[in-house]
Protein backbone atom coordinates (compact mmCIF):
# COMPACT_ATOMS: atom_id res chain seq x y z
CA UNK A 1 0.00 0.00 0.00
CA UNK A 2 2.80 2.14 1.17
CA UNK A 3 4.19 2.26 -2.96
CA UNK A 4 0.98 2.47 -4.48
CA UNK A 5 1.03 6.00 -2.17
CA UNK A 6 4.19 6.94 -3.38
CA UNK A 7 2.96 6.09 -6.76
CA UNK A 8 0.00 8.09 -6.08
CA UNK A 9 1.82 11.16 -4.97
CA UNK A 10 4.00 10.67 -8.20
CA UNK A 11 1.08 10.90 -10.01
CA UNK A 12 0.01 14.35 -8.15
CA UNK A 13 3.02 16.27 -9.24
CA UNK A 14 5.58 15.18 -5.83
CA UNK A 15 8.49 14.73 -7.26
CA UNK A 16 10.60 11.09 -6.35
CA UNK A 17 13.91 13.15 -7.23
CA UNK A 18 15.26 16.62 -6.36
CA UNK A 19 17.41 18.11 -9.37
CA UNK A 20 20.48 16.86 -7.65
CA UNK A 21 19.04 13.44 -8.15
CA UNK A 22 17.92 12.74 -3.73
CA UNK A 23 14.81 11.65 -3.16
CA UNK A 24 11.82 13.89 -2.83
CA UNK A 25 8.96 14.61 -1.44
CA UNK A 26 7.19 11.35 -2.69
CA UNK A 27 9.98 9.20 -1.09
CA UNK A 28 10.14 10.90 2.23
CA UNK A 29 6.44 11.12 2.66
CA UNK A 30 6.21 7.24 2.25
CA UNK A 31 9.11 7.46 4.73
CA UNK A 32 6.85 9.33 7.48
CA UNK A 33 3.99 7.16 7.15
CA UNK A 34 6.14 4.18 8.10
CA UNK A 35 7.38 6.39 11.34
CA UNK A 36 4.50 7.08 12.44
CA UNK A 37 3.36 3.45 11.83
CA UNK A 38 6.14 2.58 14.16
CA UNK A 39 5.97 5.03 16.78
CA UNK A 40 2.42 4.47 17.24
CA UNK A 41 2.75 0.81 17.18
CA UNK A 42 -0.03 0.47 14.89
CA UNK A 43 -0.74 -1.18 11.60
CA UNK A 44 -1.01 0.68 7.86
CA UNK A 45 -4.95 -0.50 8.03
CA UNK A 46 -5.57 1.03 11.49
CA UNK A 47 -3.83 4.28 10.42
CA UNK A 48 -5.62 4.46 6.99
CA UNK A 49 -9.27 3.49 9.13
CA UNK A 50 -8.40 6.28 12.00
CA UNK A 51 -6.91 8.44 9.88
CA UNK A 52 -8.41 11.59 11.37
CA UNK A 53 -7.53 10.02 14.73
CA UNK A 54 -3.85 10.34 14.09
CA UNK A 55 -4.21 13.69 12.14
CA UNK A 56 -5.79 14.96 15.19
CA UNK A 57 -2.67 13.94 17.38
CA UNK A 58 0.04 15.44 15.17
CA UNK A 59 -1.32 18.82 14.70
CA UNK A 60 -0.87 21.53 15.89
CA UNK A 61 -1.84 21.18 19.75
CA UNK A 62 -2.23 18.03 19.35
CA UNK A 63 -0.76 15.44 21.89
CA UNK A 64 2.73 14.41 18.96
CA UNK A 65 3.03 18.04 17.82
CA UNK A 66 6.23 17.96 19.21
CA UNK A 67 7.04 14.92 17.41
CA UNK A 68 5.35 16.34 14.45
CA UNK A 69 6.68 20.28 14.21
CA UNK A 70 9.79 18.39 12.80
CA UNK A 71 10.90 19.18 9.25
CA UNK A 72 8.38 21.86 9.23
CA UNK A 73 5.28 19.91 9.73
CA UNK A 74 6.14 17.11 7.21
CA UNK A 75 4.41 14.19 9.32
CA UNK A 76 1.19 16.25 9.36
CA UNK A 77 1.53 16.74 6.05
CA UNK A 78 2.21 13.24 4.96
CA UNK A 79 -0.90 12.13 7.01
CA UNK A 80 -3.12 14.89 5.15
CA UNK A 81 -1.72 13.26 1.76
CA UNK A 82 -2.59 9.74 2.98
CA UNK A 83 -5.73 10.76 3.77
CA UNK A 84 -6.40 11.78 0.47
CA UNK A 85 -4.87 8.80 -0.84
CA UNK A 86 -6.86 6.22 0.95
CA UNK A 87 -10.29 8.77 0.45
CA UNK A 88 -9.34 7.96 -3.52
CA UNK A 89 -8.28 4.04 -3.04
CA UNK A 90 -11.62 3.73 -1.56
CA UNK A 91 -14.62 5.96 -2.59
CA UNK A 92 -13.02 7.94 -5.40
CA UNK A 93 -12.83 10.78 -3.19
CA UNK A 94 -10.60 13.75 -2.73
CA UNK A 95 -10.80 15.19 0.52
CA UNK A 96 -11.03 18.80 0.94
Amino acid sequence: MLNKFKDYLIARGYKEFSANGSRSTSWDYQVRIKHIIENEKITLEELSNNIQRYMDLYKRNGERWSFSKRSHESYLNALRQFQKFVLISRFGLIAQ
